[in-house]
């Protein structure tokens, strides 16, 4: 399940990534936040700690917080702050620091012509690193969370690396997704595909989510991101939040995953 992936993603390493994992027993599986497209959007970490949901209550109660967060995002620019900055955000309630960084073993995964705008690979590509993000929030409180990066496609990932490891999400994120904004031909809308295989609980996303041909090529190439026996997820609504206050690409809504 979840620790069969993280293990994958952790190889051979034994720092603190393999230190993270080795505190999950047998029976006892991390809770993973899984964030595609996700860029240098930490707004994430914030809106899924247990503060967040007590200040803003849903129509039903949340499920449990994530332990971790996978971010995956194939536009591996150079000047990406969290690789030459300590200080990756700051206004005037909320400061996003960079505590540690480890470097894990890099992928090899592919980047889809027709999926992704741009298949150049440079020297970030398929990396993937371990860091702990500080947040300190004078409305959220002030925590450490790890996060999981992957600069790779999210297409490729889920098929190549999520699936096949029979990873559990507890929750999934699509907001901003790349489709459109300069980073791919999909808009994410398969994400619906697979919210039940993960077991995913929570489901929180922004409105664009119809599916587009990026789509229908990830598809085509990973069967398994096609609906599953033909049982949609339904998702029930339980919290709105003003887009202006996460992306400005449209309301954010909070689903539980029936």
């Amino acid at each position: 399940m979840s620790l069969q992936l993280l293990k994958q993603l952790n190889g051979s390493n034994s720092g603190s990534f393999y230190e993270f994992i080795t505190n999950y027993k047998k029976g006892n599986y991390p809770r993973i936040a899984w964030y595609p497209s996700a860029s240098i959007d930490f707004h994430a970490l914030l809106y899924l700690h247990p503060n967040y949901s007590k200040i803003n209550p849903g129509t039903t109660q949340d499920p449990k917080s994530p332990d971790v967060f996978l971010y995956t995002d194939y536009k591996s620019q150079l000047n990406t702050p969290f690789l030459n900055e300590q200080i990756v955000f700051k206004d005037s309630w909320t400061t996003v620091t960079i505590d540690s960084i480890e470097e894990l073993p890099t992928l090899d995964l592919p980047l889809h012509q027709g999926i992704v705008r741009f298949t150049d690979i440079n020297e970030n590509t398929n990396r993937a690193l371990f860091l702990k993000i500080k947040i300190e929030s004078n409305k959220i409180g002030d925590f450490l969370v790890p996060i999981i990066y992957i600069f790779a496609e999210n297409e490729a990932f889920c098929g190549e690396i999520l699936i096949p490891n029979n990873a559990k999400l507890s929750h999934i994120i699509h907001v901003l997704y790349g489709y459109g904004l300069g980073g791919g031909w999909s808009s994410g809308g398969w994400l619906l595909n697979v919210l039940k295989k993960f077991q995913c609980e929570i489901f929180i996303s922004d409105p664009y989510i119809d599916l587009e041909h990026g789509d229908e090529i990830a598809i085509d190439l990973y069967p398994d991101l096609a609906k599953q026996n033909n049982i949609p997820a339904i998702l029930e609504p339980i919290r709105v939040l003003n887009g202006k206050e996460w992306s400005n690409h449209g309301d954010v809504s909070w689903f539980i995953v029936r």
